[in-house]
């Protein structure tokens, strides 16, 4: 007997978001959240390394380029185990290298003093590298889970969602710094992923699409589809199939680069790798620099933290109006405003002595919104642009691409502040200003877009 044909992708297509999609949504949000903690770490403890230890702002080079190398390491090796033996245990997997490097930082920052304070610093590198192979997992896993567990109608803004949990949690680590020792911040950025491990670990399922490509898994499929459309409808004996478009070839890094996805391929790396540049100055080296141009250490401070928020309007309004516009056009429109508000940054520290509060908040937020909302639909665009069998390892090794970019930040700050004399501030916002204009163009030629949302 010819066994019954299901595709697994219609399945999630007709079925509500509520309340299993939602409820994976949740928990995914909740994880980014800790992720984007340890991510933004460093850029509230940097001043404090400085100032307790009396090191050079040119120093945190080396701990910050850890992290971001440790990020392209575990973003694409992850990201391929995610393909391989399933992207729950590979996301799991990232949750206990989050509690491990930090944890050891911890420890590590507890002994330093301001004797042996470059020792302690190589230390912390050390394991800041091991919290970095987390993090760089984290966030292709949850792209790839949660749009294979999305219906198409919801799965653009519900990405956007979780993505932008990144930065919200980046604004938890600003309010951590106001209520506990700056070495405890990494106490905390380790345990909160352990207790995570611990709670979602049963709670979290495996990914339909994946346990569609392994018959053995066929049964478990099924049980997770029923509670999917809330209704007995499948026994695991159905013939389980994934149905997308778009030319194989003999290994995922040949398919990225076949006729179908190579200019995808290419304009995604570049849009990528030039918007986690930027990023990345922004979360390291952001307060560092209103600093340095003589605004107070809380006002700073609180325009990090307005950075990270704006992140949600950003991700989650773009998000929508993707619904509507498609994501070129929407996408290339919020990059522009970053573009815009990072000059007028440099415009500002240039053209007045003392810049108001307000000024610098308020333009913190709107690159926020968009610098970080880029990231969000590079996620998204990218998740979009590949089929299922290889999407973990090619939304992976398009992030491990970016850690080029988001590595060079560092390099770059740190040759900014090495510069004797050193340049004043602006010149260094409109130098980053430019090549956020890069991630705006390299965007716009993404050629696999997500379409408008067309009602039936």
């Amino acid at each position: 007997m010819e066994k019954k044909q299901v595709d697994v992708g219609a399945v999630i297509d007709s079925a509500k978001f509520f309340w299993m999609p939602a409820g994976i949504a949740l928990m995914m949000i909740i994880i980014m959240l800790s992720d984007g903690y340890d991510l933004f770490l460093m850029g509230h403890v940097g001043n404090h390394l400085v100032n307790d230890w009396g090191i050079t702002r040119a120093a945190l080079g080396p701990i910050n380029t850890a992290g971001l190398v440790g990020m392209a390491v575990g973003s694409v090796s992850l990201g391929w185990l995610g393909d391989i033996i399933g992207r729950k245990r590979s996301y799991f997997a990232c949750l206990v290298l989050l509690f491990a490097g930090s944890v050891l930082c911890y420890y590590a920052a507890k002994s330093g003093t301001p004797e042996n304070a470059m020792a302690t610093l190589k230390q912390m590198t050390m394991w800041r590298f091991v919290t970095g192979l987390g993090m760089g997992g984290v966030t292709p896993l949850a792209t790839t889970l949660i749009s294979e567990w999305t219906s198409n109608k919801v799965r653009s803004v519900i990405v956007a969602l979780v993505i932008s949990a990144v930065p919200v949690g980046g604004s938890l680590a600003g309010w951590a710094i106001q209520h506990v020792h700056w070495e405890q911040m990494f106490l905390i950025g380790g345990l909160v992923p352990l207790v995570l491990f611990i709670v979602f670990g049963v709670l979290m399922p495996e990914s339909p699409k994946f346990m569609a490509q392994h018959p053995a898994q066929h049964a478990r499929l099924a049980r997770a589809l029923n509670r999917l459309v809330g209704e007995k409808r499948f026994d695991g004996t159905e013939d389980f199939r994934v149905v997308e478009l778009g030319k194989r070839s003999s290994h995922w890094l040949a398919t990225i680069w076949n006729s179908d996805y190579a200019r995808a391929t290419f304009f995604i790396w570049v849009a990528f790798s030039f918007n986690s540049f930027v990023l990345y100055l922004y979360t390291n080296y952001f307060k560092v620099l209103l600093t340095t141009d003589g605004i107070s250490d809380g006002i700073a401070g609180s325009a990090l933290s307005l950075f990270s928020i704006g992140a949600f309007f950003g991700s989650i309004g773009g998000a929508f109006f993707i619904r509507w516009f498609g994501s070129r056009w929407v996408g290339t429109l919020l990059a522009f405003l970053g573009v815009t508000a990072t000059f007028l940054i440099g415009t500002v520290t240039a053209a007045v002595a003392n810049p108001t509060d307000f000024t610098v908040q308020a333009l913190a937020f709107t690159a926020g919104m968009s610098i970080n909302g880029m990231q969000a639909f590079m996620y998204a665009v990218s998740a979009h642009s590949y089929p299922t069998e290889i999407r973990g390892s090619a939304v992976g090794m398009a992030q491990t691409v970016s850690r080029i970019g988001a590595v060079m930040s560092p390099i770059a700050a740190s040759m900014y502040f090495d510069m004797k004399p050193t340049p004043t501030v602006n010149l260094f916002f409109w130098f980053v200003a430019a090549c956020a204009f890069i991630t705006t163009l390299s965007f716009f030629l993404i050629p696999s877009h997500i379409p408008q949302h067309k009602k039936v």
